[in-house]
């Protein structure tokens, strides 16, 4: 075999392996969206501008007084001034997009191709089914939401249990509530006092009328025959 013809097929070779290398990697780097506003804001702690191409796993934030946006086909996020969150795509079937929010306040809307969750101090918010969707979320602290459909259903999951948001509704949400919240809440429940075993979270829903705050909880309390 001539030298050149060696030198051919190690070249080949070598082609070969790199394009197997690239392929996993070009899937790794695809876009998530890109910045179509933004002010005082970041991205891993560099300013982000305009027109700038977000990644899995990028982490934005923004300042006091700072906002961000960014879209892509299937979704829009936004942070409001002091939040952060992490963008990574699930390793799931579906590979939608999760957005997890360490702090602040984000909005997220999403058409009928909906691909994106939020991840909220353990807990997960989904629009229902295929419709388009608007929400407000907010971190008060590790224990405590303040959710806002919008637009369309929302899906409520924590730690297993599941409750279901409907258009419009407002919500304070205590996760892994005390019994004395329980308490304070089941007696805002048509004087209920009944809740034996905690549950998981509670939705507390949030009206107003003549600036006074209406607490209604929604979650069923289970009770001691409660599996």
């Amino acid at each position: 075999m001539s030298p050149s013809t060696i030198l051919s097929r190690k070249f080949v070779a070598i082609a070969a392996a790199s394009l197997l290398v690239a392929a996993p990697s070009r899937a790794k780097v695809m876009p998530l969206g890109i910045v179509t506003h933004a002010e005082r804001a970041h991205v891993d702690g560099v300013e982000v501008s305009v027109g700038s191409t977000i990644y899995d796993g990028d982490r934005l934030s923004t300042d006091i007084g700072g906002f961000l946006r960014i879209s892509s086909i299937a979704f829009t996020l936004q942070l409001d001034p002091r939040s952060s969150v992490i963008l990574r795509r699930a390793a799931t079937p579906e590979a939608y997009v999760r957005a997890e929010v360490g702090s602040g306040t984000i909005t997220f809307s999403s058409g009928q191709a909906s691909n994106i969750a939020v991840l909220a101090d353990d807990a997960l918010i989904r629009s229902i089914g295929h419709a388009s969707t608007m929400a407000r979320i907010s971190v008060i602290s590790q224990k405590e939401l303040r959710i806002h459909a919008q637009r369309g259903a929302l899906n409520f999951s924590y730690h297993g249990d599941n409750q279901t948001v409907p258009e419009g509704a407002k919500y304070r949400v205590l996760l892994d509530p005390s019994e004395r919240e329980v308490a304070a809440a089941s007696e805002s429940d048509n004087g209920r006092k009944d809740a034996i075993k905690l549950p998981k979270f509670i939705l507390i829903a949030i009206g107003f009328m003549g600036g006074i705050t209406i607490p209604l909880v929604i979650h069923a309390l289970e009770s001691p025959e409660s599996p």
